[in-house]
């Protein structure tokens, strides 16, 4: 499928404010009042905006090629000015607190302005939000900023976004290459007590590029309980008890858990010390508490069929606190089976912080099992 150009590439912009806000403070998603009253109350940030702003900070250089239409102040407005970037008409929102519905009126308008593509700062509750108001008219694509990301309308990361808008605005082509793409949402109620729950939305329209868009998370079930098991026995003989283990979220990890005999979290962030349980789903404020002296490991799986190792699904491990682990202490376990089913066999990384990233990447083991490993390349989203 293609989509034409109408005289001059018309560019829609959504932020949600408070997308990716129950993150860090373990929250498991931001939707609904109440949710963003305790992610405040636990001092949860705004950091939509920022992984906008990054997205969108090539554009600036690109001025005359392309109209841009945005929300007023914090959906939109208020970032564009922060760096720089021309707008041409604003769409006003009324209101402190932004909803849901207000990202549907936005885009409703930006639908009968006829604009080429649907720019959106925000998680899988935004993309639903704008599927819900467009359906499959308009091309969307998500600068990934949300807590749940298991759709696969999202860039690998904000400077994957930023080069694939800013390459699709320089081609001066009559048309630019689109596919489809599942919008999944995760009911986060039950996400919270462990379990999950996902449903497909339908299927949007994206800007057609396998590299700097992501997959949809993959929930098939496959037989790897060997490859775990072996996982699970591997990290048992490594334990130390002095040491201090973040344990990440994930079966394989539920799965070593449950073999040392400590009731962990599916979907959350444990801490071991040793082989006792010290904190259980734990946010970012509670890592900082509990890891602050003596040796640290980060034990993490991957997510499956996107292939992120931080930066999806487990916010809570932030930037500062992966920082303070030795790279040979954070320990990468997944099963054989999800190793050859990487989209690009590698694994990605999208921490928000670009020195991090830079410092994390290269070659890195991968435990596949109890004597088995593989050696694959991490790769900045």
């Amino acid at each position: 499928m293609d989509v034409s150009f109408k005289n001059i590439f018309k560019l829609g912009l959504v932020i949600n404010p408070i997308a990716g806000m129950g993150g860090k403070t373990g929250l498991k998603g931001s939707d609904g009042s109440n949710t963003l009253k305790k992610a405040l109350s636990l001092g949860a940030k705004k950091e939509s905006a920022i992984r906008a702003e990054q997205a969108l900070l090539p554009l600036k250089f690109m001025i005359n090629k392309f109209s841009l239409i945005t929300c007023s102040a914090e959906m939109g407005e208020k970032s564009c000015k922060k760096i720089g970037l021309k707008t041409d008409y604003i769409i006003d929102i009324d209101k402190k607190t932004t909803t849901g519905i207000d990202t549907i009126k936005a885009v409703k308008i930006m639908a009968r302005k006829q604009v080429s593509l649907i720019l959106f700062s925000g998680g899988d509750g935004t993309a639903c939000d704008i599927f819900y108001a467009l359906q499959d008219k308009i091309p969307i694509l998500g600068i990934p900023a949300g807590v749940k990301m298991h759709s696969s309308v999202f860039g690998t990361s904000p400077n994957a976004v930023g080069s694939l808008v800013s390459r699709i605005i320089s081609n001066h082509s009559d048309t630019f290459p689109t596919s489809t793409a599942e919008i999944m949402d995760l009911d986060e109620d039950m996400r919270r007590y462990d379990q999950i729950r996902t449903r497909l939305i339908g299927y949007a329209t994206i800007p057609s590029d396998k590299f700097l868009v992501q997959n949809p998370k993959s929930y098939v079930q496959l037989n790897d309980e060997e490859s775990i098991n072996g996982i699970s026995e591997y990290l048992e003989n490594k334990l130390d008890k002095e040491a201090t283990y973040i344990v990440g979220p994930g079966r394989t990890t539920q799965n070593f858990l449950n073999r040392i005999g400590v009731s962990g979290t599916l979907l959350g962030v444990d801490v071991l010390k040793g082989r006792k349980l010290i904190g259980r789903d734990v946010n970012s404020r509670g890592l900082e508490i509990l890891t602050r002296d003596g040796l640290l490991y980060i034990i993490s799986g991957i997510i499956g069929g996107q292939g992120f190792l931080f930066g999806r699904g487990n916010q809570q491990i932030t930037a500062e606190i992966i920082q303070r682990v030795k790279k040979e202490n954070i320990l990468i376990i997944a099963s054989t089976k999800k190793i050859y089913e990487l989209p690009r066999q590698c694994i990605l990384i999208d921490t928000g912080n670009q020195k991090l990233d830079n410092e994390l990447a290269g070659y890195v083991k991968v435990q596949t099992d109890r004597n088995r490993a593989f050696i694959i390349k991490l790769e900045i989203a």
